[in-house]
């Protein structure tokens, strides 16, 4: 194994970690904040407002996308677009539970950086499902390529039945508002899973 390939590895792991501590971080991090709102545990967007764990870890994992370079060109640009997307969650913020009127670095109306903040997430959730089932499978472990499959089809049910629930929720139908962060946590474990796996962290072969 050259410089590159262990490289390239670390980068994929460094990638994963940051994924799947992210959900843990943001709430452990928020038990110790002072006089928060009651709803700041509902989501791992919300946490934005109390503790600093999304913006460093979220940025820093959007840098890393931003940075990862593979031979195959649409590689690299889903990587990058999904970088863009991380990083546009990180500067624009979901709606608070402090009634801000402008949020995030751009200051924009909190209702704008919410629809802008959806939309990115939900973005990036499918560029990384699609990376991990469509773009990690071209290798030739097919015991990785079935936890990529899983791991890509779990995600998209997982954001399908979350669709759902918020089409419900427009027509009245009360559902516990913590579902968010639950399915947050899962479409990260699930993510970074992959990457560790991708990464050989977790090596069910001899190679890829």
């Amino acid at each position: 194994m050259n410089e590159r390939q262990r490289s390239s590895l670390l980068h994929r792991n460094v990638l994963g970690a940051l994924g799947m501590l992210l959900p843990f971080i943001s709430i452990f991090g928020g038990l110790f904040v002072r006089n928060k709102p009651a709803s700041w545990w509902y989501s791992i967007s919300v946490t934005y407002y109390i503790t600093p764990a999304l913006a460093i870890i979220l940025g820093a994992c959007a840098i890393f996308l931003l940075c990862y370079r593979s031979y195959n060109t649409i590689d690299t640009v889903i990587n990058v677009i999904s970088g863009i997307l991380a990083m546009g969650v990180v500067l624009f913020p979901c709606d608070n539970p402090y009634g801000y009127d402008h949020v995030g670095f751009f200051q924009l109306p909190v209702f704008v950086s919410n629809i802008i903040h959806s939309c990115c997430a939900m973005l990036l959730f499918g560029f990384l499902a699609y990376n991990i089932g469509w773009l990690f499978t071209k290798g030739k472990n097919e015991v990785n390529n079935r936890i990529y499959r899983f791991c890509a089809r779990a995600m998209i049910c997982v954001m399908s039945v979350f669709a759902i629930i918020i089409v419900l929720g427009a027509f009245g139908v009360k559902y516990p508002k913590w579902i968010v962060m639950i399915v947050e946590a899962v479409l990260l474990l699930l993510f970074g899973f992959a990457w560790l796996v991708k990464g050989k962290l977790f090596n069910f072969s001899k190679s890829e």
